[in-house]
C-alpha cells in the first residue's frame, strides 16, 4: 500500500477512531483499531523490523496532519510548532536539568512554566520574565533557567540536537552546568 493508494477517508477513519477513544488504555485503543488496513500495514512493518517503512506507514502520516494544523493556525512560527510537537522531549530535558541542579521539588511545575513562557515568547515576542510578585511563584525556576537568554539558548540547543546538530546543545549544556556547581 503506498501513500497515494491510501484514501483520505481511510486516514480520516483512523484519526476519528483515535480521537474518539483517546482516553482508553493504549492496548485497548489499538485493539479497537487493529483490523484497519492502515494499521495492518504498520503492524507488518513493525513485526518485520522495517523501521523506515513503519515510520512512513503511520507516524509520518499522523505527523503530517499535525504539521498541517500548526501551519494553518500558526503560520511561520517554526519554534512554536516545535514546542507543541516535541513537548515531551523538551519537558524531559528541562526537568532533568532542574532535578540535577535544583532538586526534585516542584521540578515538573518549573519545567511546565518554562515551556509555557517559552511558547508565549515564540508566539508573541514577550520576553521570559519570572516576577516574584505573581500570585503563583512555586513554578518559577530559582537556580537554573532563571533568565530569558539561558532558557532560549538551551531551547535552541535542543532544537538543533533534535535535528541532528548537537553543537549548540552541548555548548548550552556546558554553560548551564557551569552556572550551578553540581
Amino acid at each position: 500500500m503506498t501513500e497515494q493508494s491510501i484514501a483520505p477517508c481511510m486516514m480520516n477513519d483512523v484519526l476519528t477512531a483515535i480521537l474518539d477513544h483517546a482516553d482508553m488504555d493504549n492496548r485497548a485503543l489499538f485493539a479497537s483499531l487493529q483490523d484497519h488496513p492502515l494499521l495492518q500495514e504498520a503492524q507488518a512493518f513493525a513485526r518485520d523490523g522495517q523501521a523506515e517503512q513503519f515510520h512512513f506507514s503511520l507516524p509520518y502520516r499522523l505527523r503530517k496532519v499535525v504539521d498541517g494544523l500548526l501551519q494553518s493556525v500558526l503560520p511561520g512560527k517554526r519554534e512554536a510548532h516545535f514546542i507543541l510537537q516535541q513537548y515531551e522531549f523538551l519537558n524531559a530535558h528541562f526537568k532533568n536539568i532542574i532535578i540535577r541542579l535544583a532538586g526534585a521539588a516542584c521540578c515538573a511545575d518549573k519545567s511546565r512554566t518554562i515551556l509555557h513562557r517559552l511558547l508565549q515568547y515564540y508566539l508573541t515576542g514577550k520576553k521570559i520574565v519570572f516576577d516574584p510578585n505573581e500570585d503563583y511563584t512555586f513554578g518559577h525556576p530559582t537556580t537554573v533557567f532563571t533568565t530569558h537568554q539561558e532558557i532560549v539558548t538551551f531551547f535552541e540547543g535542543l532544537y538543533g540536537l533534535y535535528y541532528g546538530n548537537p553543537e549548540g546543545y552541548l555548548k548550552a549544556l556546558k554553560t548551564t552546568l557551569e552556572i550551578t556547581p553540581i
